[in-house]
């Protein structure tokens, strides 16, 4: 019988001991770069705006620049973009997940082979 094995990470970054941005950070980002609201984004994850709100006040704070661009109602309508670096990190994480999906398999082989050398 083979086994199952299953390799689990969970992957966020953190700059000076604090955290930026790890799987949440990156289903609010990625929403909201998809539906151009942070109300939308929110109502798409199941979360309250608030909650958004305050997650994303948390991360520009921790890394000193914005990574969304929003405006109020009016003739536009409100909405949210994300900012060049606010790209530039959801990119960055995607990378870094997709890397590690890669090397998911690998792991789980080893640790396959591992426990088949030494079963009794």
């Amino acid at each position: 019988m083979e086994l199952d094995v299953k390799v689990k990470h969970r992957i966020w970054i953190e700059v000076n001991g604090e955290s930026i941005i790890g799987p949440g950070g990156y289903d609010i980002l990625s929403a909201i770069d998809r539906t151009g609201s942070l109300s939308r984004a929110a109502r798409e994850l199941g979360m309250s705006y608030r909650f958004l709100w305050n997650y994303i006040d948390k991360m520009e704070k921790r890394l000193g620049f914005p990574v969304i661009n929003g405006w109020r109602g009016g003739a536009r309508k409100g909405g949210a973009r994300l900012t060049d670096k606010g790209k530039q990190l959801l990119l960055i994480y995607g990378e870094i997940m997709s890397d590690m999906a890669k090397l998911t398999p690998k792991w789980e082989d080893a640790v396959k082979r591992f426990l088949s050398a030494h079963e009794s």
